[in-house]
């Protein structure tokens, strides 16, 4: 599956596929990456950050998808120095037409990118505090990082509150307990993430 693949070095920040340029497949050697969908008027919606090992655009490597699917309608953020292999379409998908195993290695990861893409819906309305503001904080600081090239997520305590469904009380304490981790650091209006692997661990963990 790796014939005529090639392996890229993209920073912190860096978009290294768009939206609509055509499709892809990919997996992710090392770093995070986080999915995401953008509408015209800017705003963005995380589709998925993904881990080391994972698979990407694998509806691409399904034969005759690029006719029936069209481009990918998400773009790629490597959210902290990630290392991808970008597949040969070709190669992968004549494999896929004589040999039954790699077909059922790509329906397996697509069913489990079925629910992974439960959980994460699952984790913004049922996951506990920590979980929801883990969520929250990574997918606020990944959109500053594209626009200032910081993982910084800016909001009050107030806002973080309103936004996962809970009280400035609860988020503060929730908030103290990661900056005394080393996860994040603290100041009015702003919270700077120090730790991203271990803060999308916090989301990752999540069980239903």
């Amino acid at each position: 599956m790796l014939q005529d693949s090639e392996r890229a070095v993209h920073p912190a920040g860096s978009v290294p596929f768009r939206a609509r340029e055509g499709g892809r497949a990919l997996v992710l050697e090392s770093g995070l990456v986080r999915t995401f969908w953008t509408v015209p008027d800017g705003r963005e919606a995380t589709i998925a950050f993904i881990y080391p090992g994972n698979l990407l655009g694998g509806r691409n490597l399904v034969p005759g998808s690029a006719t029936m699917l069209g481009p990918s309608l998400v773009s790629v953020q490597a959210v902290v120095d990630s290392t991808l292999i970008v597949l040969d379409l070709d190669a992968v998908r004549e494999l896929a037409a004589d040999e039954i195993e790699v077909v059922t290695a790509i329906a397996t990861m697509l069913a489990a990118r079925v629910r992974y893409d439960l959980r994460l819906i699952a984790v913004r309305s049922l996951g506990n505090i920590t979980e929801r503001l883990a969520f929250d904080l990574l997918e606020r600081a990944s959109r500053f990082q594209l626009a200032a090239g910081r993982l910084e997520a800016q909001a009050t305590h107030e806002g973080l509150a309103a936004s996962i469904g809970s009280s400035r009380e609860v988020v503060s304490r929730a908030l103290r307990q990661l900056r005394d981790a080393g996860i994040v650091d603290t100041a009015p209006g702003r919270t700077l993430i120090l730790d991203p692997v271990r803060l999308a661990e916090i989301v990752r963990t999540f069980v239903i």
